[in-house]
């Protein structure tokens, strides 16, 4: 069963997106949080994961990100990692204050940039009792050395300076292209059967994601568990970031990985990811089984 949800931040800005639950239940549910990407929306692909989790027993919430799709916030197409990180928080109360969920059941599934975002709320909330990571941004600053020839950084550099003169001086946000990148752009066309993605973004984002370190936060997620799903040819998010930061983290953790590029963990390798994904919150968020009384 899917439903339209929506609650608010704490700083009264109204998030909106579905809530998934199995057909029947007879009893509080576990629930995952799950996000979604960099310029991605919910309908994006999303429902096929939490339809997965609903159909194994579990409560789903799945939302846009401020700025973005249903949801409200301003500047509109403007990721600041930070706030999305407080807002996954957010999430995670909103979650737990529902009647249908139990409270001390509640995982993470990020994708991503938001899985990047997923691994810093798993490190510094302790509510989160289980963590899923999908492709996820490592290092903001490394991912733009990579990406940036060298030729090219002073004046990647200057927009986001000019950016900012010019925001304050006019009050108007100053946005760029997100991407020029084929296999993202082909990846959109497969997904965006609404026709609801902009290939647009605040060039301040841009600038924010180089503050933005989710590795540096790795080693602080245990004792919740922690399962990493990275494709072994991630030119997005950088298959050795992700390897080197599943090395730092601590015990109790899981790898997967698989064949392909960035995307494909939501296409071609879809039923593994899920089968992978239920299996590991099944593993940890699923209550153990009261012991017979003779």
């Amino acid at each position: 069963m899917q439903r339209d949800v929506s609650f608010r931040t704490r700083d009264r800005v109204e998030l909106r997106g579905w809530l998934f639950t199995p057909a029947v239940s007879k009893s509080r549910l576990p629930c995952v949080v799950m996000t979604h990407g960099l310029t991605v929306q919910i309908e994006h692909g999303l429902a096929k994961f939490a339809e997965c989790l609903a159909e194994r027993g579990f409560a789903v919430l799945t939302y846009d990100h401020r700025g973005w799709g249903r949801s409200d916030g301003e500047p509109r197409h403007e990721s600041d990692p930070f706030r999305q990180m407080h807002d996954t928080r957010d999430a995670i109360t909103y979650a737990t204050m529902l009647p249908e969920i139990d409270s001390e059941r509640v995982g993470l599934w990020g994708t991503s940039y938001s899985g990047g975002t997923a691994l810093i709320a798993a490190a510094v909330d302790r509510r989160v009792r289980c963590v899923v990571a999908v492709g996820p941004l490592i290092s903001g600053s490394v991912m733009a050395r990579r990406h940036i020839a060298s030729a090219d950084w002073d004046s990647y550099r200057m927009q986001f300076e000019d950016a900012r003169r010019q925001e304050l001086a006019e009050g108007m946000i100053q946005y760029r292209v997100h991407t020029a990148v084929q296999e993202t752009i082909d990846w959109y066309k497969k997904v965006d059967l609404e026709g609801t993605w902009k290939n647009e973004i605040s060039i301040i984002s841009h600038d924010m994601m180089m503050e933005f370190e989710p590795g540096d936060y790795v080693s602080r997620i245990s004792p919740t568990p922690l399962l990493m799903i990275v494709a072994d040819d991630d030119t997005r998010c950088l298959t050795d970031l992700q390897l080197d930061a599943y090395n730092r983290a601590r015990e109790p953790k899981h790898l997967v990985l698989i064949k392909g590029g960035h995307y494909d963990p939501y296409v071609r390798h879809l039923a593994t990811v899920n089968r992978v994904t239920c299996d590991w919150f099944t593993k940890h968020l699923a209550k153990q089984m009261d012991p017979v009384v003779l």
